[in-house]
């Protein structure tokens, strides 16, 4: 019975998030925001298996070591925080959601923040960009909260060889190269294409400069062979409970990052506002 209570109380954390950070939101998220008690239960039940099992936390702290190098000081925010808990390994990190949970800051859709303008340093997204029916709505609202410097941080699915193989046996997105989605209405949030980071990152690369002028692609790295496969991501098991012999893996899996564009299930891209 508390579960059922606490994605509900979430909601008026927001009044936290504003006095303790009052030039960073401009206004409240909308109170019809939140989606159904259903997601907000799925989220609390991954929450669980987030805390009790090492090795999808150590994949996390592996793929914060990776962003860690290009982190500028200031005011920080995740969009589409999920499950997982990136405050305890980013000290000071603000996360938003679309579902409101204990844990997070900020209930809002990551295509029209409640933040002031030019008023954060870093936005992370992680898993966020593939789900989106116009990713581009996204960069857009970036450069509007983003400072002359700040950077979006993002960690998104990519296909490779590889990983083409490995996510149509065991995934259950889509692998779609016509477009950002196959269904034009895209009412449902959870619904992704594991193709849209090669479709822009990749194919319209060339485009960049014309669609995001202030917005500078500074870092694109595939990597990721091992660490999330492994881990079973926020399923209940994992192929290597062991500490000792995930951390092996993570370790061999950095040293496979130059063949990451063959064999990569990731793509890491850090994107510099530059006015």
């Amino acid at each position: 019975m508390t579960d059922r209570l606490q994605p509900i109380r979430a909601c008026h954390q927001l009044e936290l998030v504003v006095t303790t950070h009052g030039d960073l939101i401009t206004e409240p998220a909308s109170a019809g925001l939140p989606p159904t008690m259903t997601d907000a239960q799925q989220h609390l039940n991954r929450r669980r298996i987030w805390e009790r099992k090492y090795a999808i936390r150590a994949c996390y702290k592996g793929w914060y070591d990776r962003l860690r190098p290009y982190i500028v000081p200031g005011r920080s925010l995740e969009v589409g925080a999920g499950s997982a808990d990136m405050p305890s390994l980013w000290p000071g990190l603000l996360t938003s959601d679309v579902v409101a949970t204990p844990f997070v800051d900020l209930v809002a859709d990551a295509t029209r923040l409640p933040l002031a303008d030019a008023n954060l340093s870093n936005l992370l997204v992680i898993d966020l960009i593939h789900h989106l029916a116009d990713p581009h709505r996204f960069f857009t609202e970036a450069e509007r909260v983003l400072r002359p410097g700040g950077r979006l941080l993002a960690i998104e699915p990519y296909i490779t060889p590889v990983s083409w193989l490995g996510y149509r046996l065991l995934h259950h997105e889509d692998i779609w190269f016509g477009g950002y989605q196959k269904s034009r209405d895209k009412s449902d949030p959870w619904e992704g294409n594991l193709a849209v980071p090669n479709l822009i990152f990749g194919r319209e690369r060339a485009y960049w400069q014309e669609i995001h002028p202030n917005l500078r692609i500074i870092r694109l790295q595939q990597f990721g062979l091992l660490d999330f496969q492994l881990a079973g991501g926020f399923k209940s098991w994992t192929l290597l409970p062991s500490p000792r012999f995930y951390d092996a893996a993570l370790r061999l899996d950095r040293a496979l990052d130059l063949l990451g564009r063959w064999l990569g299930f990731r793509i890491l891209v850090v994107i510099e506002r530059v006015i």
